[in-house]
Formats: C-alpha cells, sequence, structure tokens
C-alpha cells in the first residue's frame, strides 16, 4: 500500500535523526540501515521507506480504552482510505520520555490518537528482522521543538522483503524525508513533499507554528558516477525549492545540526525524545490475540460451570421465595390470632410482648377473683377478734388491692403479737405492717392488714385410741 495523501501534521512526542545507510550517532548502540535483503546487525536500527508507514491523527473520543478504541481506529482508517479494516495494521505512535523522565501530560494524551499505518502482510514479514528496532526512515532524523528537518534519499523501487524480488541490485527512487519537529514527520516523492511542506506552512494558525529554522541535511555521494550526477541535479532543484520556500516565509535555513544552537534551539539528536518505543514489530494487538488463543480452549467448561452455578443460584432463589412465601402466611395466621383472642384493641406492633402482657394481666385478674372476699365479712369477724380482746380500734379502713387497715393503741409487743396470733386462729389473713412506740402517748401503736381469709388450719390427725375392755374377774363362790 502506498498512501499518497496526508491527513494528519501533527504527531506524539518525540523523533530522531536519520543519517545515511551505515552512519553511527552517538545515542545509539549500533549503525542505521535501510532495509534490505542482507540480515541486519543485531544492534542494528533497520528503517523502511516513510511512504510505506505514514503517520495519521485520529479523533477518538478520551474515553475508549483498550479493544473498543482499537475497532474505533480501524473504522476512522477505513473510512478515509477506502481500504478493508483486515488489510490495515496499527501501530500507535507513543514515544517514550527520554531515561529518568516522566511522560507529560500531553504525551499521555496524545496514547493512539496518532497511529503509523501500513499493509497487514508488510509488517508481518518486519517482524521476522533481528536487530534492536524498525522504523520509518523519517524517524530517525534529528530534530527538536521549532525545527523541520528535511534529507534527501535513494530508496528501492520494490520491497527488499518480498519473496518474488531479485537479490540483485534493484533500480532506485529518490525519497524526501520531512520531520517536523518532534511530533510529526513522513516522507515521500520530492514533488509531493514540497507540496506538503507548503501546505503545512500555510495551514500554520500563526507565527508560533512556524519553524525557526529548517535544517538541510546533506546525503551521502553515490558510488556511480553517472548515477551520482542525476542525484545531484536532482538534489540541487529540491534544495532551491526548499530555499524558495524558507525566504517566502522568513525561515532560516542551516546545514548542520550545530548552526541551531546559533539560532537558540537546543542541539537535535538522534533517537532524542523516544523515537525508538515505535519499533513497528511490536503489535500491541498481538498479545491480546495470544491470550484470546489461550483462553479460547477454556471457554466451553468455563461457560458449563457458570451455566451450573447459575442453575443452582435459581434453584436457591426458588427455595428462598416459597420460605419467605410460608413465613409471610404463618406471620399474618399469628396476627390474626393474637387479634382475635389477646389484643382486639389497637394495632399488633409486637405480638410476643403484646400477647405476654395481655395473660399476665388475666392471671393478675383471676388471682384477684379467686382471693376476693366481701369487705364486711371480713370486718364482721375482725370485730369480733377485737371484741374478744377487749380492744378498742383507733382506724379501721378499706384500701383497694391491699385489704382492711386496722390500727389500734397495745399495752406493749407482746400484746400486738398476742392479737395478730388471735386474728389468724379466727381464720383472717393478717399481717402486721407497723409496731412503734409513741412517746407522747403510752403503749405500742400497732397496724394491722388483713388481707382476706386464711385456708383452715390442716387438723392434726388423732391417734386411735386403745379399746378398753373391762376386765372379766373370776366369779367368786361364796
Amino acid at each position: 500500500m502506498r498512501l499518497l495523501s496526508r491527513t494528519s501534521t501533527a504527531a506524539g512526542p518525540g523523533s530522531s535523526p536519520s543519517p545515511t545507510p551505515g552512519q553511527t550517532t552517538g545515542s545509539t548502540t549500533g549503525p542505521i540501515l535501510r532495509l534490505s535483503k542482507t540480515a541486519p546487525p543485531p544492534g542494528a536500527v533497520v528503517t523502511v521507506p516513510g511512504s510505506q508507514i505514514p503517520l495519521l491523527r485520529l479523533d477518538l473520543p478520551p474515553g475508549l480504552r483498550g479493544q473498543a478504541r482499537e475497532q474505533v481506529a480501524r473504522r476512522q482508517l477505513a473510512d478515509r482510505t477506502g481500504l478493508s479494516p483486515d488489510s490495515l495494521s496499527l501501530r500507535p505512535f507513543l514515544l517514550q520520555a527520554p531515561s529518568g523522565q516522566k511522560p507529560t501530560q500531553k504525551q499521555v494524551g496524545k496514547q493512539w490518537t496518532q497511529v503509523l499505518v501500513g499493509d497487514t502482510p508488510y509488517l508481518q514479514r518486519l517482524q521476522a528482522l533481528s536487530c534492536r528496532a524498525v522504523l520509518p526512515d523519517y524517524l530517525t532524523l534529528p530534530t527538536v521543538a521549532g525545527l523541520w528537518t528535511l534529507a534527501l534519499a535513494q530508496v528501492p523501487a520494490a520491497d527488499p522483503t518480498a519473496e518474488h524480488d531479485s537479490p540483485s541490485a534493484q533500480p532506485t527512487s529518490p525519497l524526501l524525508m520531512a520531520r517536523l519537529g518532534p511530533e510529526d514527520g513522513f516522507s515521500a516523492q520530492p514533488a509531493l513533499a514540497l507540496a506538503m511542506l507548503r501546505q503545512a506552512l500555510a495551514a500554520a494558525p500563526a507565527e508560533r507554528a512556524r519553524p525557526q529554522a529548517i535544517l538541510w541535511i546533506k546525503a551521502a555521494k553515490a558510488d556511480d558516477p553517472a548515477q551520482g550526477e542525476i542525484q545531484a541535479q536532482i538534489r540541487g532543484e529540491i534544495l532551491a525549492e526548499i530555499e524558495a520556500l524558507a525566504r517566502a516565509h522568513d525561515i532560516a535555513l542551516i546545514h548542520s545540526a550545530k548552526a541551531a544552537t546559533t539560532l537558540g534551539l537546543p542541539l537535535p539528536r538522534v533517537f532524542a525524545h523516544g523515537e525508538l518505543a515505535c519499533d513497528l514489530r511490536h503489535n500491541p494487538m498481538a498479545a491480546r490475540a495470544q491470550l484470546a488463543r489461550a483462553v479460547l480452549p477454556w471457554r466451553w467448561p468455563l461457560l458449563a460451570g457458570c451455566l451450573a452455578a447459575g442453575l443452582w443460584a435459581a434453584g436457591e432463589l426458588v427455595q428462598l421465595s416459597r420460605l419467605e412465601a410460608a413465613l409471610t402466611t404463618q406471620r399474618a395466621q399469628n396476627q390474626a390470632l393474637a387479634k382475635t383472642h389477646f389484643i382486639p384493641d389497637g394495632p399488633v406492633l409486637d405480638a410476643r410482648l403484646q400477647i405476654s402482657r395481655a395473660l399476665s394481666a388475666r392471671r393478675q385478674g383471676s388471682a384477684a377473683a379467686q382471693d376476693q372476699v366481701d369487705p364486711l365479712d371480713l370486718a364482721a369477724r375482725l370485730a369480733e377478734v377485737v371484741s374478744a380482746a377487749d380492744l378498742r380500734a383507733e382506724l379501721l379502713s378499706y384500701r383497694t388491692g391491699e385489704g382492711l387497715v386496722l390500727a389500734l393503741r397495745l399495752k406493749d409487743f407482746a400484746a400486738a403479737d398476742q392479737l395478730d396470733a388471735a386474728l389468724h386462729q379466727a381464720g383472717l389473713r393478717s399481717t402486721l405492717t407497723e409496731s412503734r412506740v409513741d412517746e407522747a402517748k403510752s403503749g405500742v401503736q400497732a397496724e394491722f392488714v388483713i388481707t382476706g381469709l386464711a385456708p383452715p388450719a390442716p387438723q392434726p390427725p388423732q391417734q386411735a385410741q386403745p379399746e378398753i375392755r373391762p376386765e372379766i374377774q373370776p366369779e367368786v363362790q361364796q
């Protein structure tokens, strides 16, 4: 796939330089090589044509996460390109902050809003490479904020990884690589690349969005003199266009990275913004697919277990509902019985407590009815005992719930005990509640309470008298 139209002018944080094949930089541990048939060294960074891997911006809702976010991204790419979602593969443009630094909020917020897009078979063939990283060529250009970096490279006209390609020398075509600051980049044919640069400058909303300088990196000379003359002519034409574009927008054009420091910019470096995190071999969706393949064989046992647990839970819920219905019915019956027999008036709030109080009241009423004696009968029998003892009552009253109260004055405490004994002998249930000496008057003031009639005292069993028979005297004859 060759996406010649570009829909993004911004990218994620960070980018880096793209030296010529075999060139090393201070921030890498190996060379930066173009993709070819030969196997790259383990520490090399392999670059692929950026026209095959464009950097696109997506308009994703901020709340999307995981698989839903990837599906929305695929649908948006399919709508823009008109291709099937299965024919495209995405790689998030998630540049990592330099070691020892935390990613900024801007970097975190741009996750998955910018993606590297490529043909699925093409990216799958890249996974077989054993190297440090595989990157689009424009991510290997040195850049800093406020600096655009441009370089012209000769790339193979065909895919070197394709099986039908011949291992012999292949024709090359010029490709203009552009890095529009750490957050953007692209590669395209020179004519198209210049048009995209003009569009990017015309679309800049303000002067602060334009670069302070454009860095032009001179390409290495070709081995073939004839080919070198052609390349030099192409470079001259392109450089003339870039110089005219820089003058039109009043932008400085520099030819070395150190010249950027004279303009107040930091020194541009290779891979200074975490570009190695955009390795095209790393598929963020492959881990999910591998996990799905590992979990897939367990789906039927897990489904059967869930179904069995659901059936058991449903059975338990049915049993619980039946028990609750039976308890509700029994509770209603108990309240109806309590209402009928014990709580005729008022609502049934606490049946147990209300029934206990009703039963206690009934017991007390029954005991009081059994023990109730006519106060006149008690007073008559009491008068007989008092008159027999030759005493005179000072107070005789009746108290409901207590009985007759008798108050009188006696000679001493012994007389009070004798009167109490006489009352009991008369069949009265009496209690000596008070006996005290009054200093103002002589004698003992006593008070008795007669609550009712005492049960007749049991008579002691009478012992049988031996039968006395008259002694028979022998008849004496005279």
